[in-house]
């Protein structure tokens, strides 16, 4: 029994999605939202069955192995994994916390939400380096996910810094960056 669930893509994407389910439910508050511990519980439950849910022994449908495939799933996966190296600049499993600098420099400067990003993609691009049908078919729901989970991570972060976080809200894109504006001018947050 253990073995046919392990098999089944679903019962990957029901975990993460109650991993990502319970992130927001959770972000926003104080005790619970900072906790390093929970923040590690919900990575695991939210990421480790993104991975393993492509994997071969996982049945599902597949989707051709071409080279095209193969260079798409390449530039994707590491085009979102650039997005996830602010994780080196903040502590990134626990809630907002005033106690640490807003990051407003960097890839900060271009989206307000780099590491949500970064997961909204990196499954794409591994999908389709295994030949995942079903897990590229889940992008839009991880889209949706994380988009909501912006929402709630916003609102703690206007709780945490005030105004300095509606000014940075007022000048940078959320969630996908307008790329004209890159290395252009970047707007003190004070």
């Amino acid at each position: 029994m253990l073995e046919s669930i392990s098999r089944d893509p679903w019962f990957w994407a029901f975990l993460a999605t109650m991993g990502w389910g319970l992130g927001i439910g959770f972000v926003g508050t104080k005790k619970i939202g900072r906790s390093l511990a929970f923040g590690l519980v919900m990575f695991m439950l939210a990421e480790v069955p993104r991975l393993i849910l492509p994997l071969a022994f996982v049945s599902q449908p597949r989707i051709p192995s071409t080279h095209l495939f193969f260079l798409i799933g390449v530039i994707i996966l590491a085009g979102s994994l650039f997005f996830g190296t602010p994780v080196f600049r903040i502590n990134p499993l626990t809630g907002p916390n005033q106690e640490e600098p807003l990051r407003t420099d960097g890839l900060y400067s271009i989206i307000r939400h780099p590491l949500m990003l970064c997961d909204i993609f990196w499954p794409l691009g591994w999908s389709l380096l295994l030949g995942s049908s079903i897990g590229i078919l889940l992008t839009p729901v991880w889209l949706l996910m994380i988009w909501i989970l912006t929402f709630a991570e916003e609102e703690s972060l206007v709780r945490e810094y005030g105004d300095a976080y509606r000014q940075f809200q007022s000048h940078v894109p959320r969630l996908f960056p307008r790329f004209l504006s890159f290395g252009g001018k970047r707007h003190a947050i004070r």
